[in-house]
């Protein structure tokens, strides 16, 4: 209803009560905007900074061989923990015990390590070659590790490629077959001299008769190592045998005549520049 629908007395009441609405809201709102200021201007309503998000601590992994890496399997298919040593074996782990995990142990996730205080390095170095991985913590002494493989388990990640040996780093035993008294001693200081590394020298072992020009006798992870050598004796044959490691036999034959000139030896291949592996320590809040 307007003004002039109301008597005097109803009139003025409502102008009374414009007044006083008028006199209490105003100064609300100017002192409340003073002390939000002044609130502001003293930091007291200035949201507090971010905590710094916790970094990992990245330092040198530990030599794959210095600790024992037990392997489980809870994943109920026979020949898992096998596989899955055999595969770290390849990459440098010294594994000890292979066993299946007991029945009541449960694990979903592709493997969890299990792992004391002193071998946290260790666990994460040996998780990172199993995607998904997981860390648990005990109360073992020592450095050793076990990897318990789960049923979320796929496979290892893969293997780095392999750099091409250099002589330095072949281990070569020179084996006579020939009549030739002495051509294995002979053989073994040229072989030598170009870098090799000579173990034993002696009539073959196995007492075979080679008419060709020599046999380089290796195993399944000497084949690199191998194809170095033959570089070096011109018709030699490659004869894959059960060893284990990358030393070398060169059985000297019959129609063995020399070492292939050393200026017609292919060069070797550039090599890259080796990184010292890592793990990251997960870091630690509060």
């Amino acid at each position: 209803m307007k003004d002039e629908d109301h008597t005097p007395t109803q009139v003025w009441r409502n102008h009374r009560l414009r007044q006083i609405m008028l006199f209490v809201t105003i100064p609300g709102v100017l002192l409340g905007t003073a002390s939000m200021t002044a609130a502001y201007s003293s930091g007291w309503m200035t949201p507090a900074p971010p905590k710094p998000v916790c970094q990992p601590t990245v330092v040198p992994a530990p030599a794959r061989g210095s600790f024992t890496v037990n392997v489980m399997n809870a994943t109920g298919v026979d020949g898992t923990a096998a596989k899955v040593a055999t595969g770290l074996t390849k990459r440098a782990f010294k594994v000890g015990g292979i066993s299946n995990a007991p029945e009541s142990w449960y694990v979903t996730q592709p493997a969890v390590v299990h792992h004391g205080p002193a071998g946290l390095d260790q666990a994460l170095l040996t998780a990172a070659q199993i995607p998904g991985a997981k860390l648990f913590e005990d109360v073992r002494k020592g450095t050793s590790v076990d990897v318990v493989v789960g049923i979320g388990y796929k496979d290892l990640v893969p293997m780095p490629e392999r750099l091409k040996p250099i002589p330095s780093e072949v281990s070569v035993n020179v084996y006579n077959t020939t009549y030739k008294t002495g051509l294995a001693k002979v053989v073994a200081d040229e072989v030598k001299a170009r870098g090799f590394k000579v173990k034993d020298v002696s009539n073959d072992p196995l007492q075979t008769m080679q008419l060709g020009t020599a046999v380089i006798r290796y195993g399944e992870d000497g084949d690199l190592a191998a194809a170095l050598l033959k570089q070096h004796v011109p018709g030699a044959e490659l004869l894959k045998i059960d060893r284990k490691g990358t030393r070398l036999d060169l059985v000297i034959g019959n129609a063995y005549t020399a070492l292939t000139p050393e200026a017609d030896v292919p060069p070797l291949p550039a090599r890259p520049r080796s990184e010292v592996p890592t793990v990251a320590r997960p870091c630690k809040d509060g």
